[in-house]
């Protein structure tokens, strides 16, 4: 076993030089500072409930954060990326409870808070299924995607959004839905239910 993993902290010396390891907050859900793919980190739940890929450049937002014991976490985190003029924010809420399995309650309640009045399109993967709607305004430059993720074998699901748009909308600024689509299924498949 590594000394990362018995001390539970990332040897300062060796963390890559990454906003995600720079900010102290961040860092703390990232359990090690080896890429699983390029540009991505493996995330832990401070409820040990789930494990995702993390973009390199994003940032958890502190003041937002809420854990309830090990049955619920919510967080937020940004990412702006200066070469695509893009900028995007994601928010996730973790929950382990009998509710977690009312996939209408979820996916009603995520539709509600994002404004999104769409259908959810449905596909399993491994050991979850997935919830996948998406919603753009292109006169704006804004995408949402929004998913809800529900564990096959357990009563653990994830609600997730995340809203995109120019980072400076003074500048040319070409959001490709398919490459949006690609990152954000990219984190949303990657989730692990533990």
């Amino acid at each position: 076993m590594s000394k990362e993993k018995e001390s539970g902290k990332i040897d300062a010396s060796s963390m890559p030089d990454t906003e995600a390891f720079k900010d102290e907050f961040t860092r703390e859900f990232l359990t090690s500072n080896e890429e699983v793919e390029e540009g991505y980190y493996t995330f832990q739940s401070k409820t040990k409930g789930y494990t995702m890929l993390f973009p390199e450049n994003a940032k958890i937002s502190s003041g937002d954060y809420e854990q309830i014991e090990n049955t619920y976490e919510a967080l937020s985190f940004s990412e702006n990326l200066n070469e695509e003029n893009i900028t995007y924010f994601i928010s996730t809420n973790f929950e382990e409870s009998s509710h977690a399995g009312n996939i209408s309650l979820n996916t009603k309640l995520l539709s509600r808070v994002s404004g999104y009045d769409g259908e959810y399109s449905k596909y399993e993967l491994n050991d979850k299924t997935i919830y996948f709607g998406e919603k753009q305004n292109n006169d704006k430059g804004f995408y949402s995607y929004i998913a809800y993720i529900k564990s096959n074998n357990t009563d653990k699901g994830i609600r997730f959004i995340y809203n995109g748009r120019c980072l400076d909308r003074d500048q040319s600024c070409e959001l490709s839905p398919s490459n949006i689509r690609g990152k954000i299924k990219k984190i949303t498949d990657s989730i692990k239910f533990k």
